[in-house]
């Protein structure tokens, strides 16, 4: 800016060298900003990125320095644009300027503001200009006089200039010196911050993954247990979900420094954070440390996990943790090759078929077995181990390889002849182990011998010679039967073998025939004789070279003649008959036992149960005690209920004695029809009069009086009077009664059977009496021809 041409050329001039000078602060100033901003984030920067590092952090990313530029840089352009521009560009005027010599010089007297004021009035405003102008030369004439005595530099403080000319000094000194001393820290620091580069500052440590140890669960009667070891891969490893893995690093023992310890700084796919310490482990090998980790974070691993390790200045970065399912077993059949002793033209079962393994099932001996099994991932390989269920678990068992394709794999087990354990151990693609051994029973089934159950029916422990002798039961095997005979001899003597007849079900249906035997000449039985019979059989298994021979239970009879056989008879039918008898006497005592209830019960409606005379001993059979007070209706009712129940009881008890004695009348009726004697009239008198009748007897007139009986029992057990059921129930009974006493009639007595036994008896005195004199007369016909 120019003076104004009325002030005389010192004014101007001071008033020139006093802007200049100021031109030259501002940019001087700026510039020592700039300077300094640059080298303290430079250095901070360098700080920033490295000193991290120097405790085993990461380096500063890429864009957080990108970021440090654009600061640096967003710093000087700040300098420039609101500190340096602004100042340099703004008009300062003569009269701001003298102002601040006025400040600084207040001897002026503010002749020097005066006077440029005045300079820049017009004077045509003025209303005496000649003393105007006499008074601005005045002013003018002192202003030239005084301003020699101000000096430009004395406007400024120049204590801030200097002291921050000061620090850049200080800053370039450092930065000169840090350069000589450290011409590869500044280096690459310089290459990391202006070119980007990545490359990571040297360290004095250097570390190693080694991987992950899992565990690999033993087998049975295994002393210990074998680990694998996962690498890393692409920074990756991978466990089963769940696994608890130990953690392997290794520090480089050739490096500059080797730390006592590592530290482990994990997060969770989750979001959980957090850091563990791992532990030095024995002396170092081949020149490495090892470190290693089995707690928590790694005990347990059931989420994807990113960690870094940590050991003084080195760092492995971003390792990954992934977590897969653990391999299992989806399905599993056993393909079953049959052995010949269960395949024939009879049976369904196939030679070969495929069966769906379910816990419990069972496999035939001999079968040839093969486990064709599906996992639930790929799989890389399988190991087995087969025993048997009984084996001891301090055994070892040898561990096989099975074939695998993908995610099928097939176990030969080859014949089976006892149950079998199967363990098997899976490896997945990434060469994890299952968490758990399965274990398959394969339960063999021995083939059992063949269960005979048998018996004679209608035949007693006597029979004649001539006798059919019905053989029941039946004969099962838990396959097939080859052949079911009957054993019979006789005395101890040689043994015939008579074939038998299964039923579809097993059920034995035979006769053995013993007259239809003597005519082929193979049995000669005898009165007196004893006969020995036994059911065997066997079955068609063929595994072993000795015979699956199973018996019955052995039975005996004796040989005797007809009239010995019918005195058998007669005496068992006479004992059925004193059956009969005790059951119709208990009966009887049942009916006793109603009319006593009968008589509770009409008490309990009559003024005598509540009077003090004795009621008749009759009434009570059984009780001792009269009544010589009167009773309450509630114990009256009480009794009449527990003698209904014991009536219901015996009734039952009484319809179970009458059909066993149907039952055995039905058996001797069976012996003589079995033993061939012609007694027709006999057999008639057993079926018509004494058996068929008292099967009908259960059917109808016994049934409705346990009927009459339930309700008896119901009726005293409430409020109703019970008169009517009781009386309904002694009809049934004396029913019941009239035909037992007409069924007895029919049977045997034993006055019958005592003439029978005389008559027995005479015929055995006359056929020894005629021997007798058979053999005399022979003996006498000898000594005849004798003489």
């Amino acid at each position: 800016m120019s003076g104004s041409p009325m002030l005389s050329a010192q004014v101007n001039t001071k008033l020139n060298c006093i802007r200049s000078m100021l031109r030259r602060y501002v940019i001087a100033q700026s510039l020592c900003i700039i300077v300094l901003w640059l080298l303290v984030t430079f250095w901070l920067g360098g700080l920033v990125d490295y000193l991290p590092v120097t405790v085993g952090s990461n380096e500063t990313p890429r864009w957080l320095r990108v970021t440090l530029l654009g600061l640096m840089a967003g710093g000087c352009i700040w300098v420039l644009v609101r500190s340096l521009a602004p100042r340099l560009l703004y008009r300062l005027k003569d009269s701001s300027l003298a102002l601040l010599i006025e400040r600084k010089y207040p001897a002026l007297n503010y002749e020097l503001v005066t006077a440029i004021q005045l300079n820049e009035s017009n004077v045509h405003d003025v209303s005496n200009p000649t003393a105007y102008s006499k008074m601005l030369d005045l002013v003018h004439a002192s202003v030239n006089r005084d301003i020699e005595q101000v000096e430009p530099s004395e406007m400024f403080e120049w204590q801030p200039l200097w002291a921050l000319v000061g620090m850049v000094i200080f800053a370039a000194v450092f930065t000169v010196l840090a350069a000589i001393a450290m011409p590869a820290w500044i280096g690459h620091w310089s290459n990391r911050l202006l070119m980007l580069s990545n490359d990571p500052w040297p360290r004095k440590a250097r570390l190693r993954a080694d991987g992950l140890e899992l565990q690999v669960p033993a087998f049975t009667g295994q002393l210990a247990a074998a680990r694998v070891t996962i690498p890393f891969v692409d920074q990756q490893a991978y466990v089963p979900t769940g696994a608890a893995a130990l953690l392997q690093i290794s520090a480089d023992t050739t490096a500059d420094q080797v730390p006592d310890t590592c530290t482990l700084f994990y997060q969770s796919s989750e979001g959980d954070r957090g850091r563990a310490n791992l532990r030095r482990v024995g002396a170092p090998r081949e020149g490495w440390q090892s470190f290693t980790i089995d707690g928590p974070p790694l005990d347990a691993i059931d989420e994807r996990m990113q960690f870094d390790i940590v050991g003084l200045d080195a760092r492995l970065r971003d390792l990954r943790i992934n977590t897969v399912d653990p391999s299992a077993i989806v399905s599993m059949q056993l393909t079953c090759a049959y052995p010949s002793y269960l395949i024939d033209d009879a049976s369904s079962r196939p030679a070969v078929e495929s069966l769906e393994f379910r816990s419990g099932s069972v496999i035939p001996e001999g079968t040839r077995v093969t486990m064709q099994a599906t996992a639930s991932c790929e799989l890389s390989s399988v190991e087995f181990v087969v025993y048997s269920s009984t084996q001891g678990s301090d055994q070892v068992p040898q561990v096989q390889l099975a074939s695998v394709a993908g995610q099928r794999f097939s176990v030969p087990l080859g014949i089976l002849t006892e149950s079998q354990v199967v363990e098997v151990r899976m490896f997945d693609a990434f060469g994890l182990p299952t968490d758990q051994i399965p274990r398959y029973l394969i339960a063999v089934q021995p083939d059992t011998i063949p269960e005979v159950l048998s018996q004679i029916e209608g035949i007693g422990s006597a029979i004649t010679a001539s006798a059919m002798l019905p053989v029941r039961g039946n004969v099962t095997d838990d396959h097939a039967l080859a052949a079911v005979n009957a054993e019979v001899s006789l005395d101890g003597g040689p043994v015939v073998q008579v074939p038998l007849v299964l039923g579809s079900q097993g059920e034995l249906q035979s006769n053995i025939d013993l007259l239809q035997l003597s005519e082929q000449g193979r049995l000669n039985a005898q009165p007196g004789m004893t006969l020995d019979l036994v059911v065997s059989a066997t079955d068609r298994y063929d595994l072993t070279d000795q015979p699956r021979l199973a018996q019955g239970q052995r039975l005996q009879f004796s040989i005797v003649t007809v009239d010995e056989l019918l005195v058998i008879l007669d005496r068992q039918e006479l004992e059925q008959r004193e059956n009969l008898e005790l059951i119709m006497q208990e009966l009887t005592q049942l009916r006793e036992s109603l009319s006593n209830i009968q008589v509770d019960l009409s008490a309990l409606n009559t003024p005598v149960a509540h009077s003090g005379r004795e009621m008749p001993t009759w009434a009570f059979v059984g009780l001792l005690t009269l009544q010589e007070e009167p009773e309450d209706d509630a114990v009256v009712r009480q009794r009449a209920a527990i003698r209904a129940q014991q009536c219901l009881l015996q009734g039952d008890k009484s319809q179970q004695e009458l059909a066993s004695l149907a039952a055995q009348i039905e058996g001797l009726r069976s012996q003589l029809i079995n033993n061939r004697i012609d007694s027709r009239d006999r057999q008639e008198r057993l079926s018509t009069k004494v058996s068929i009748p008292l099967r009908a007897l259960l059917q109808t007139e016994y049934r409705e009086l346990q009927q009459d009986l339930a309700e008896l029992m119901q009726a005293t057990s409430t409020e109703k009077a019970g008169i009517l059921e009781s009386q309904q129930a002694m009809a049934s009974l004396d029913k019941v009664l009239i035909q037992l006493d007409s069924i007895k009639s029919n049977m045997q007595d034993m006055e019958s059977f005592n003439e029978l036994v005389d008559m027995v008896r005479a015929l055995v005195e006359d056929q020894d009496g005629l021997l007798k004199a058979t053999e005399q007369k022979q003996q006498q016909r000898i000594l005849e021809l004798l003489q």
